[in-house]
């Protein structure tokens, strides 16, 4: 359930957060990562006004409250470590997790974070920052505009 969890968090997209992309260096990675995910507050609310059916609008409401709901108990924390590993801590509904996998920054500047069993991204999706955060992007531009998925600095 933690794998789906953290899937369908990823899975509902990303957002920029109004600043060029800057370039990722190693230097800049030190510290502990804190994972945020943040809907916009409109997210459910088109499907909601298009829906006809007073029972779908109930159900798309609810649906809405439950996936903020659920991100509130997730807490995810990276920790870029050095020969390119990564410490990932996961903490949702009160089991924790600690995996491990690896990173890498290309040459254009762009972190890539691999899989693990918690933490999934696309292969063509990366990090670059955006003032002192790192956002999630694909082909030049952040992967959606209805959410934001973000790593900042915790230490």
């Amino acid at each position: 359930m933690n794998k789906l969890i953290i899937i369908f968090g990823l899975l509902i997209g990303f957002q920029a957060v109004m600043a060029q992309p800057g370039e990722v260096r190693e230097r800049d990675l030190a510290g502990v990562w804190k994972m945020k995910i943040t809907l916009d507050d409109d997210v459910f609310e088109d499907e909601i006004r298009d829906e006809d059916n007073a029972f779908s609008r109930l159900i798309l409401r609810a649906t809405g409250n439950l996936v903020e709901g659920i991100l509130d108990d997730i807490d995810i924390e990276i920790q870029f470590r050095d020969n390119y590993e990564c410490k990932i801590y996961v903490s949702a509904f009160g089991v924790e997790e600690v995996e491990y996998t690896e990173w890498r920054i290309n040459s254009r500047g762009e972190l890539y974070i691999d899989d693990s069993d918690s933490f999934q991204m696309g292969d063509d999706e990366y990090w670059v920052f955006e003032g002192d955060i790192l956002v999630a992007y694909e082909d030049g531009r952040p992967l959606d505009d209805d959410a934001a998925v973000y790593l900042v600095k915790i230490d």
